[in-house]
């Protein structure tokens, strides 16, 4: 496309300079025209970067402002591929994406300076602050569409490894457009839309419907940390569009409920994702969101949104994220291959005209992510009669806590690093508020006896905090089956219902 996202942006400062874009809660807000002039800015500083093993690449460690919005447009103006980094995460992690992503720029603030500062002294990378990043009174006339960036890398967006460690997913420029105007088409964004977003912009999902929202000529208000009562503030007066995870709906509600539910009038779009959720909470949100289209939309990093269902009180189905969207080949296959029928359980994949264009670095693990053309998910789904997809299980394994994706492996491989832990399995129980806890099992080093409190505090040094087990038990052995492999249902019985399992059990 001769046109980036940032480019799309910059039409419309160029059309409508004193339209608002985006407002921080409780901050400032910028017009279309300086935030372009901060995308500028912004450009000019990380413009410097060198290049690494991958190209040029800037990592992006910020908390929720308009800065971490802007810095995507900002890397793409300057010609070099954004790596958001999860700003939850513990220094090692971050050190791993920096060392990984071979970014020799780290962008940060003052509230992160010293995890990006030892980041960037580990692996030779520069640091550059955001609050040191005048942003000027006017900038010359972009020149559009003469840069040709189309096939180049965007962004790369780390997801959990099943390995234990984490993968980043690449995006080229063209593949990540196409993506926010699928988005926009199927979820009705218009210049007229207010867009609440709640969640980390770090998160490619929040990222990319905001940009979408910019491209389009919508305005964007950004919550620095999520908070029930004043998202529920936001869609009675000004907030007309937004992006919830199951466990903000349901803190949302509680909130509704507490203030007797009032009418809830300025809302008029909600999508849910990144969880299951159950149907009681789909009608709580239906009731509460009564000028709103309530709709949830399925997918996952490497293959984007791929279904979507306007839910409906008198056509709720348990599981159900709805049809495949424009675009979207969506299969649920066999372990052979085979596509299943009506009522088969199998794999989900899809093959679209956007998707995630490799692993960075990885060629085994890109491979190992297609089947047959498709794009596989590691999810468990099957067709209703209707057309909708369910979506059953997860064949990775994963547990979703409060709209966040923990991998078991990497939690494993923490805890068994811990001197007095000889063996560990993580799983997720069930939780009402988070929709799944993170819960570990461990087996003590002969003549060591490990106190949860000291394993999880060894854990937050290493991990995000919602990755640290909020449940540790300390159990005889782990059960496995005759090939040697821990049973995880088995633990989850076991933590459940009944007593640890017997050593080689």
């Amino acid at each position: 496309m001769r046109l980036t996202i940032a480019e799309n942006v910059a039409v419309r400062a160029l059309a409508h300079p004193d339209r608002p874009a985006i407002d921080v809660l409780g901050g400032p807000g910028l017009t279309y025209g300086a935030a372009w002039r901060r995308v500028v800015a912004l450009a000019g500083a990380i413009g410097m970067a060198a290049p690494g093993p991958h190209g040029r690449m800037v990592a992006v460690l910020l908390d929720n402002t308009a800065d971490a919005l802007l810095a995507y447009l900002a890397c793409q103006w300057a010609g070099v591929t954004a790596v958001p980094v999860n700003s939850r995460l513990a220094a090692p992690e971050v050190g791993f994406i920096v060392g990984d992503s071979g970014a020799r720029l780290i962008l940060a603030d003052a509230a992160h300076a010293d995890v990006a500062s030892r980041a960037a002294r580990d692996h030779g990378a520069q640091l550059v602050s955001v609050e040191t990043i005048p942003t000027p009174t006017s900038v010359s006339h972009p020149a559009l569409g003469t840069a040709g960036r189309g096939t180049l890398p965007c962004v790369v967006g780390y997801t959990s490894g099943t390995t234990g460690f984490p993968k980043g997913a690449l995006y080229s420029n063209d593949h990540y457009l196409t993506a926010l105007m699928r988005w926009g088409w199927t979820f009705g964004l218009t210049d007229d839309h207010v867009m609440l977003v709640p969640g980390p912009l770090f998160h490619l999902s929040y990222a990319g419907l905001s940009l979408a929202a910019l491209c389009i000529g919508a305005r964007v208000r950004i919550m620095p940390s999520f908070d029930a009562g004043l998202a529920l503030d936001e869609f009675s007066g000004t907030s007309t569009f937004a992006f919830l995870v199951p466990s903000m709906t349901g803190l949302i509600a509680q909130e509704w409920q507490r203030r007797g539910g009032p009418a809830v009038a300025a809302l008029r779009f909600m999508i849910s994702s990144g969880a299951p959720g159950p149907l009681s909470l789909t009608r709580t949100a239906l009731r509460m969101f009564g000028n709103a289209r309530v709709c949830e939309a399925y997918g996952w990093t490497e293959g984007g949104w791929v279904t979507f269902e306007a839910k409906r009180d008198d056509t709720l189905l348990a599981h159900s994220v709805g049809w495949p969207t424009f675009g979207n080949e969506v299969g649920v296959f066999a372990e052979d291959g085979t596509p299943c029928g009506v009522g088969e359980a199998g794999e989900v994949g899809v093959k679209g005209v956007t998707h995630f264009d490799g692993y960075l670095g990885r060629p085994e693990a890109t491979e190992a992510a297609w089947r047959n053309g498709y794009v596989m998910s590691g999810d468990i789904g099957i067709w209703q009669a209707d057309g909708r997809l369910c979506i059953v299980d997860r064949k990775k394994d994963m547990i979703i806590t409060g709209g966040e994706n923990v991998y078991t492996a990497e939690v494993e491989r923490v805890l068994h690093e811990h001197p007095a832990v000889l063996e560990a399995a993580v799983v997720g129980l069930p939780d009402d508020r988070w929709g799944e806890q993170v819960t570990a099992a461990i087996v003590a080093r002969e003549g060591a006896m490990p106190d949860a409190g000291d394993v999880q505090a060894f854990c937050r040094e290493r991990l995000a905090g919602y990755k640290v087990p909020r449940r540790i038990e300390l159990l005889a052995a782990l059960p496995r089956n005759p090939m040697g492999k821990v049973q995880k249902f088995r633990i989850i019985e076991v933590l459940t219902n009944g007593p640890s399992p017997r050593a080689g059990g």
